[in-house]
């Protein structure tokens, strides 16, 4: 008979490599989380026309000095994922972020002189589940979107990844909607495997929506009828200023585009919100904020990710939502997630 030790070793023996492997590819600070139901009463100010001054005067720059290099010369699709890298290189290293916790124009929630442990304590992720450590993400507002700045860290870095592997499948014969579907379900791999659910009990919907709209952002640089990058000579020029709000959708915003949890992550999170904000979802605040998110049809990728999901039988998000909750006495059922208006 196996004693109580030796099942905990034989279970840390297996747990080793494949906790190996992936700190190998993304490492525990990979994984970050935020928490826009803090903001569900706070109207933050638009960030929307610092941040597009910040970005299209980066991307001016990157075209001067690849027009002045000597190897100006390249094809599109390297000078987009240069332009990516740019703004991204790995977590602690990305411009925009920096900009944003930087810039006296953008106001984000908590503010700057909130210590990281008091937000945490804050949030929906207070309770410290082993051996999840989850460093928090402020959130910001661009257009009528709140969502937190991480969400530059998938448009930028894994948005490259998902265009690097579409124009793969595309090359290999694959449809343009072959392609997409096989990128949509490479992000779903990986959060579950290497960046969310595995890593910290959270399987994040809006993390996947931010890194269709980097791919999404990164093939409008150049293809379509009218991309973004041209080069006329031996010079690229940028055609028209590039407007992230596009791109930013109200999928970026994780009270909306609920992340669905697991293990002890879900036992702990589920109380919260039951506790806390099934009663702020009747607000007038918070439904006039969705009526607006919902003027916005889904991306593609929403839509392959629930298409995913509903096959397998499941329906993660609408099972954790405040509306799967008993309303409260007298309280009116609400549907939670509804349709977008056609």
């Amino acid at each position: 008979m196996m004693t109580s030790a030796n099942s905990c070793a034989r279970c840390l023996n297996l747990l080793l490599p494949v906790t190996l492997l992936l700190c190998l590819f993304h490492p525990p600070a990979a994984a970050v989380e935020t928490d826009q139901f803090l903001v569900w009463d706070v109207e933050l100010r638009d960030s929307s026309e610092a941040l597009n001054r910040f970005f299209n005067d980066e991307i001016l720059g990157i075209l001067e000095t690849r027009n002045n290099s000597i190897e100006q010369t390249c094809k599109c699709p390297d000078l987009a994922e240069d332009i990516f890298h740019h703004f991204f290189k790995k977590r602690r290293m990305s411009r925009l972020k920096k900009f944003l916790r930087n810039s006296d124009e953008v106001e984000m929630y908590p503010d700057r002189s909130l210590s990281n442990y008091r937000y945490r304590n804050m949030s929906i992720y207070r309770d410290m589940t082993f051996p999840y450590v989850i460093p928090m993400s402020r959130t910001v507002r661009v257009g009528d979107v709140y969502f937190g700045i991480d969400k530059f860290g998938h448009m930028f870095g894994f948005g490259s990844r998902y265009y690097r592997r579409y124009r793969r499948h595309v090359q290999y014969g694959a449809t343009e909607q072959e392609a997409i579907k096989r990128i949509v379900r490479y992000g779903i791999l990986t959060e579950k495997l290497l960046v969310g659910e595995y890593l910290d009990g959270v399987f994040s919907h809006a993390d996947l929506e931010a890194n269709f709209q980097g791919f999404m952002l990164s093939r409008d640089l150049c293809e379509g009828d009218d991309p973004y990058l041209v080069i006329t000579g031996n010079k690229w020029n940028l055609t028209r200023p590039i407007d992230l709000r596009i791109y930013i959708t109200p999928d970026f915003d994780e009270s909306y585009n609920l992340s669905h949890w697991w293990a002890d992550r879900k036992r702990e999170v589920l109380p919260i919100l039951r506790e806390e904000y099934s009663e702020k979802l009747r607000s007038p605040q918070v439904q006039e904020r969705f009526r607006r998110y919902r003027e916005r049809q889904p991306s593609e990728s929403k839509k392959l990710i629930d298409a995913y999901f509903e096959k397998k039988g499941e329906q993660p998000q609408m099972s954790q939502s405040l509306s799967a909750f008993d309303a409260p006495p007298g309280g009116v059922p609400i549907e939670y997630m509804q349709p977008a208006s056609e």
